[in-house]
């Protein structure tokens, strides 16, 4: 009984979303941006490989400059446990449909990009990240307020699912064959 209780308790923790005072931190940054879902905004995302992404935000609907591909936008950061958990089923997704599909991690952190570096090798991530201002504007235009928030995108830019917490990989895949059609 003791057991049943302990995991219980076990699964609620850790299956919710993060938050402490890092992530007040990170919300102090996308304060910055002052941005609400409803305003126009154009941006580009920089990728910690040198890649950049445009995306244009206009009346409500998104157009990425990359349009080959449905896109999984998760935002999260290194101190997340939660976040680590989930990389290796997005490793998963990310090589199983590469050629309709692609993972990409946006990284809610100050810029420290050798540190992200470390930790991208550390947790075998092995999907493309961005980090920078652009990354809190994205969260901003999503309304994105707790970590790990995932969005998921079909390939014309059109928004299929949002998810927030930690999601079984089964779930996301049924979701990306959706989203790939």
């Amino acid at each position: 009984m003791k057991f049943k209780i302990f995991l219980a308790i076990f699964a609620m923790i850790f299956f919710t979303s993060c938050s402490s005072d890092k992530e007040n931190s990170s919300n102090e940054n996308t304060d910055n941006a002052s941005l609400s879902q409803s305003e126009n905004t154009d941006f580009t995302l920089k990728f910690l490989d040198g890649r950049k992404m445009y995306v244009k935000y206009h009346e409500q609907e998104f157009n990425f400059d990359d349009t080959a591909k449905a896109k999984l936008f998760v935002f999260f950061t290194s101190w997340c446990e939660p976040c680590k958990a989930e990389i290796p089923h997005l490793n998963n997704l990310n090589k199983k449909y590469q050629d309709r599909f692609e993972v990409i991690a946006l990284f809610l952190e100050e810029d420290k990009k050798q540190e992200l570096l470390e930790f991208i090798q550390k947790e075998k991530m092995n999907f493309p990240s961005v980090l920078g201002e652009n990354s809190f504007i994205f969260s901003k235009v999503l309304n994105i307020s707790s970590i790990p928030t995932m969005v998921l995108f079909n390939a014309k830019g059109e928004k299929v699912k949002e998810y927030l917490g930690l999601i079984p990989e089964e779930m996301l895949d049924i979701d990306i064959q959706k989203a790939i059609m």
